[in-house]
């Protein structure tokens, strides 16, 4: 699309897509940028054949979004991991998103123990770290670890920012069952690579972070659910120099499929996968479920002895269900 720029009021705010996208933003010389999200659709597919609780469910989703304006925030081709493993109610959160905006999640959690834990992240997680992992296409794997007790995501992914990228960042997420958002923003660096600390620039992105701070709190989160991120960008800024420079599609990708399981399977050995087809709890059937998206794979003695004895042949017809 062709950047939009002027007051907010000004914006053809009818050419901008309502949907499942990202906007890529700044204001007036370029020294603050920002990124917004609302993800419905895309976010309800990732998660549908998952019986997340609430609470998982909202954890996962700040992790989706925060993970997702991280990479519109960081120049590189390749992937992103955000993981998260404890000792909590909830002990394992992973996201994945590739550069050009793919992603995929789960999440492993215990009834009982998450029915008896508080609202606190501290009594949901545990005690832990984020991991976030950066995998380009060319180059090294970067890997940085982010304690995140007593905090949120929201504090984890800013303390990254700052301690790696050296840029001050404001972040605020969202998240339901049905709906994940957030806004991201950053105080840019000037000539040389260094981010003032005091002056206009340090002033202006004061200015901006205090409007996203209005977000905080029930209220504004409920509001990022319930409104459009167009919207969202013109309720927050609409008395600022507001430039849209860019708004790309975000979507759910698992990339699992039965003839990757099956080459999985295959590498487990007949000695294994005849175990597997002689158990008790699920005789002469092996069954493989997705972590990722839920779907099920399920393989009879005829699809394994095809599995071990010809990597030529084709795998059967499909029975995901």
């Amino acid at each position: 699309m062709s950047e939009m720029t002027g007051k907010a009021e000004s914006i053809d705010w009818q050419r901008l897509p309502q949907g499942d996208e990202l906007f890529r933003f700044s204001f007036e010389d370029g020294r603050v940028r920002g990124v917004s999200l609302r993800l419905e659709t895309t976010w309800q597919a990732a998660i549908e054949n998952h019986d997340y609780p609430p609470a998982v469910a909202s954890l996962l989703g700040q992790a989706v979004a925060g993970a997702v304006l991280m990479v519109a925030s960081l120049k590189f081709e390749g992937r992103l991991v955000l993981q998260f493993a404890g000792r909590g109610p909830i002990s394992l959160l992973v996201v994945q998103v590739t550069s050009d905006r793919r992603f995929r999640c789960m999440a492993k959690w215990d009834d009982e123990r998450l029915a008896e834990a508080g609202d606190h992240l501290e009594e949901q997680l545990g005690r832990g770290q984020l991991v976030l992992t950066i995998e380009p296409e060319d180059g090294a794997r970067y890997q940085s670890l982010v304690p995140i007790a007593g905090a949120g995501l929201e504090n984890a992914i800013e303390g990254y920012f700052q301690q790696s990228e050296q840029l001050p960042t404001r972040l605020v997420l969202a998240a339901d069952d049905e709906v994940t958002a957030g806004m991201l923003i950053q105080q840019m660096p000037e000539t040389g690579g260094i981010v003032p600390t005091a002056g206009a620039a340090a002033r202006g992105f004061e200015h901006v972070g205090k409007l996203v701070d209005t977000l905080l709190g029930d209220q504004g989160r409920r509001e990022m659910r319930q409104v459009s991120a167009p919207e969202l960008l013109h309720r927050l800024f609409h008395q600022e120099a507001l430039r849209i420079h860019d708004v790309a599609r975000v979507a759910f990708n698992c990339g699992c499929s039965r003839e990757g399981v099956g080459q999985m399977l295959t590498s487990l050995g007949r000695e294994e996968l005849e175990a597997t087809l002689d158990s008790k709890e699920t005789p002469d059937v092996i069954e493989i479920r997705c972590d990722f998206c839920g779907s099920l794979y399920r393989f009879d003695r005829v699809d394994v002895e095809q599995l071990l004895t010809s990597d030529s042949v084709e795998p059967p017809e499909s029975t995901r269900h």
